[in-house]
């Protein structure tokens, strides 16, 4: 829930809709989940495109963080120790990016 509000809250002010945008964090502030709801059911296309448009440069940028890493790992592994714990966790975020794409699809 936390993820769909902050994506809303910055979609409606990159729209200059700053009353909403207000309106809505006063509604997140008070507690008042039915302003809120009605709020996210409004502008449920605009926080759904935000979130694709997440997902799909973060996994860009993994893909090139990994390529990077393939590329110069074995060399870079000498300076940079930790570069497998990395490459691991980059792998495993790229997973649940996957996962949060295919069920939004």
């Amino acid at each position: 829930e936390e993820v769909w509000d902050v994506l809303l809250y910055m979609a409606l002010g990159e729209n200059d809709d700053v009353a909403t945008q207000q309106q809505f964090y006063q509604a997140h502030m008070g507690g008042d989940y039915a302003t809120k709801q009605s709020i996210h059911e409004q502008y449920y296309p605009l926080t759904a495109a935000k979130l694709s448009d997440h997902i799909e440069t973060f996994l860009g940028e993994l893909d090139f963080l990994e390529r990077k890493g393939e590329y110069g790992g074995e060399v870079a592994a000498d300076d940079h120790p930790r570069l497998p714990l990395i490459m691991r966790h980059n792998e495993f975020v790229k997973k649940t990016f996957l996962t949060v794409r295919s069920a939004q699809e």
